[in-house]
């Protein structure tokens, strides 16, 4: 078996009374009965140190004949064990030369087969070869040189960049969670530090920023860990609040001054504001200018991203190699042009990320919105084509009918023979319409079938009786004529049904404005003087004799009237709702 030149191992078992010292070759540890072989290819062959709840060795892949490195969780503790897995997920899901790499299959849990059960997350990453900046700093007391601050900064924003863009804030930025990236092992050369670069480590506190998109059996919000780092966390973070990349600006700021002045930046903190008293550095002016805004107490103050900060970085390099007080004219004339390009690349790309945006969430809309509307008005036909069905194929609407006519025989004298079997038609219809409407969960709804169906129901039987009624009415001479008031029954109708879906908010705007907006738009095309379209504006009637006008009149009104309110709904939810929320209505 290939083994490195260590010919003993190290048992990982933390309560293991020898650890030390174990024989090559063994498969369990001789003191404890812990695994030596780890997931079948890890030998572990020294401790690297401990530090909160886990331990590090330097472990032998059998598998690639190299040295990486494990973590091991050693205590038994929910929120330790939680953030341990979120370090595994997310440097899995990470692929840049500036964070570790965890091999496929690295996460994995390591059981004991005898006497008490054992079980210890473990997680192997890439060894990286090279010190810490913290202990870079201890090499230099006074400060670190000025370029090599500016290197480290512009290589922590690039990692910083894929972080956030993926919608991770690392959280735990400071000299001991960056590292330079030796070739190979060897002794350090202080004199070539630029020639490492840098990598970030230590994931388990990098939180996951973003809407999260929950089940709709889900009842717990996730939970949150508070992570602080004295020195280093910014103000909102201390105290809980929500986290933005903000944040690790903020971190990242006071790591390069910790490094620019040797002095940890608590001790540079005013006792009075808190902002670090750190300017008998001699530095070049506008690099301290962007540190002090990347430490801004008040986040809306700080960078909102790493490009920006890159710019001014870029800006900075310029200036330092050739200041343009010492420029000449045509050098200062480059110089300018050179800014002017960047800030215009700058410009364009924010500008194509905000089009890119906007094009997105506008399709998302369309599409939430097309597939509400085809659900709602699918919905009512079908079920108002069932009711048809039911309606000239079955004996249930005369016998609901003879049960109603004594008490509506005031109103329904005429068409008291077919209301049975109307109330079928519309019950049926506004059922499938509030089914459609909560099943596509649309608009920031919950899907509450029972509900919906419920108030489609009731909403349909309210309108299209008021809308029976009304015209009833108005054909007997001398009461005049009450057409205006048939609109009001398309309105009642939408505002029951719409009460009925499981709105998380502003329950009452969505009721009010879809009915009175359903409304409009019927009393509108009414008005459009189009040859029989008032047939087609009107609730479903059941004749005596089965008649396609009637059929594909009642279908098609019931389409429309579903197809109206889903689209109402969406410019209540898409429009509406945001102006409010920006007014303060929440």
């Amino acid at each position: 078996m290939e083994h490195p030149v260590s010919s003993t191992v190290h048992c990982i078992n933390p309560k293991c009374p020898k650890p030390h010292g174990q024989p090559w070759g063994n498969r369990f540890c001789q003191s404890c009965g812990a695994p030596l072989q780890l997931n079948d290819r890890y030998i572990p062959l020294d401790s690297l140190g401990s530090g909160g709840f886990s331990r590090l060795y330097t472990i032998w892949d059998l598998k690639t004949k190299s040295e990486k490195v494990l973590k091991v969780l050693v205590q038994p503790d929910p929120k330790a064990l939680e953030l341990f897995e979120q370090e595994a997920r997310v440097l899995a899901s990470l692929h840049h030369s500036g964070v570790p790499r965890v091999v496929p299959d690295g996460y994995f849990f390591l059981r004991r087969r005898n006497r008490k059960p054992l079980e210890f997350p473990c997680l192997v990453m890439e060894k990286i070869n090279g010190p810490t900046l913290e202990e870079v700093l201890a090499e230099y007391p006074q400060g670190c040189p000025e370029e090599l601050v500016m290197l480290w900064l512009h290589q922590a924003l690039d990692i910083l960049r894929e972080l956030h863009k993926r919608g991770i804030v690392h959280r735990d930025l400071k000299p001991s969670n960056l590292m330079l990236r030796l070739p190979h092992p060897q002794t350090l050369d202080y004199n070539h530090l630029a020639d490492s670069p840098l990598v970030m480590i230590d994931f388990g506190g990098a939180k996951q920023i973003g809407a999260l998109v929950h089940s709709d059996r889900e009842t717990t919000p996730r939970s949150h860990t508070r992570l602080v780092s004295p020195g280093y966390s910014p103000p909102e973070q201390i105290v809980g609040a929500a986290i933005t990349p903000a944040a690790d600006f903020y971190a990242l700021g006071r790591t390069c001054i910790h490094l620019l002045t040797g002095v940890f930046p608590a001790e540079l903190e005013d006792p009075m504001t808190g902002k670090l008293q750190w300017h008998r550095v001699a530095i070049t002016p506008a690099l301290a200018e962007l540190l002090d805004c990347m430490v801004e107490n008040d986040l809306n103050n700080r960078p909102q991203n790493a490009d920006d900060i890159q710019t001014d970085l870029f800006r900075i390099a310029r200036m330092k190699k050739h200041p343009r007080r010492m420029m000449s004219f045509p050098q200062l004339c480059l110089d300018v042009i050179k800014t002017a390009l960047i800030e215009v690349d700058r410009i364009i790309w924010t500008g194509l990320q905000l089009v890119g945006r906007s094009v997105l969430a506008i399709s998302q809309a369309t599409t939430q919105t097309l597939w509400q509307i085809g659900l709602a008005s699918s919905g009512g036909m079908v079920g108002a084509g069932l009711g048809f069905i039911l309606a000239y194929q079955s004996p249930f609407g005369q016998i609901l009918g003879d049960l109603l006519k004594p008490s509506l025989h005031l109103f329904f004298r005429h068409l008291s023979n077919n209301l049975g079997a109307e109330i079928i038609v519309l019950s049926l219809a506004g059922l499938g319409t509030g089914l459609g409407l909560t099943d596509g969960a649309g608009f920031n709804q919950r899907r509450r079938y029972k509900w919906a169906a419920g108030m489609g129901v009731l909403g349909y039987l309210t309108g299209g009786l008021l809308w029976r009624i009304i015209s009833t009415i108005s054909s007997v001479p001398g009461l005049g004529n009450l057409a205006m008031a048939r609109w009001f029954c398309i309105g009642i109708t939408t505002l029951i049904l719409t009460w009925g879906l499981g709105w998380k908010s502003h329950r009452s705007v969505y009721a009010i404005v879809s009915a009175s907006t359903t409304s409009a738009i019927f009393w509108g095309l009414a008005n459009l003087e189009i040859r029989q379209i008032d047939l087609l504006l009107q609730f479903p009637q059941v004749g005596l004799i089965p008649e396609w006008l009637q059929f594909w009149s009642g279908i098609t009104f019931v389409g429309l009237l579903g197809c109206t309110i889903a689209l109402s709904l969406a410019v209540i939810h898409y429009v509406i709702i945001p102006i409010l929320r920006l007014l303060g209505w929440k």
